[in-house]
């Protein structure tokens, strides 16, 4: 079991996939620097929220992704695009590549050789092609064509989830950017795929009242009290 916390909280998330997370700060201030904070760590800063597992503090820049803006997912990071080419040269140790593999190699070699001869100097060329510079010449992209918010939301998580390996997803007002139907389809999807999210909110999300989902939520008010709110079925 994974826990979520601050260090400044004397409350917790025990991290359930089958339970949505709502972290619903009133006071803006104390919410955005919440938000920074947390962007800042995903990549790779200290600050004051931690994930344990058996009381052992995890990397949340390896295991956690922060979405302050959701219109903006980006699917082509250089971090995605580094996992992507891995991916397509781990592929490329398959059988049926290896052949044409060899030859592509041996044509770009004597390629570059004939041009090198013509350069008027002596040139040393390495025979052992890497691989990874092969699909870095064409600029792998992955390509964006969605038609919903809610679509580009759910092929974003498939992506990150598998080339990354992220299995935590902080979203921002997310309940103010999709309507109820769409956000039931989220978290069934996420909960299928065995994916923990976490919504942080200015406010507890009234649509959760009537839900059928369960959660435990954190509610942390203008004064600073927490409060928690769960649902379980």
């Amino acid at each position: 079991m994974m826990i979520f916390k601050n260090k400044e909280w004397e409350n917790f998330f025990e991290l359930d996939v089958q339970k949505i997370n709502i972290l619903a700060v009133e006071d803006k201030t104390i919410l955005w620097e919440y938000c920074i904070e947390l962007i800042k760590q995903s990549k790779g800063e200290a600050g004051n929220f931690c994930l344990l597992k058996n009381f052992e503090e995890q990397s949340i820049a390896k295991l956690c992704c922060v979405e302050t803006d959701i219109f903006g997912l980006n699917l082509n990071s250089k971090k995605m695009q580094m996992a992507l080419i891995k991916k397509c040269v781990e592929l490329s140790t398959n059988p049926e590549f290896e052949e044409r593999l060899r030859n592509i190699s041996c044509e770009l070699y004597d390629f570059c050789m004939s041009v090198c001869q013509d350069v008027g100097y002596s040139i040393e060329i390495e025979e052992d092609i890497d691989v990874s510079g092969l699909f870095k010449l064409f600029s792998l992209s992955l390509k964006d064509s969605f038609n919903s918010l809610l679509e580009k939301l759910i092929e974003y998580v498939n992506i990150t989830s598998e080339f990354l390996k992220i299995n935590i997803y902080v979203f921002l007002f997310l309940s103010k950017l999709l309507s109820s139907v769409e956000l039931n389809k989220f978290f069934e999807h996420c909960k299928y795929q065995g994916l923990n999210l976490i919504l942080i909110e200015e406010a507890f999300p009234n649509f959760l009242e009537n839900n059928t989902f369960e959660y435990q939520s954190l509610i942390i008010d203008s004064d600073g009290f927490e409060i928690i709110k769960n649902c379980s079925k």
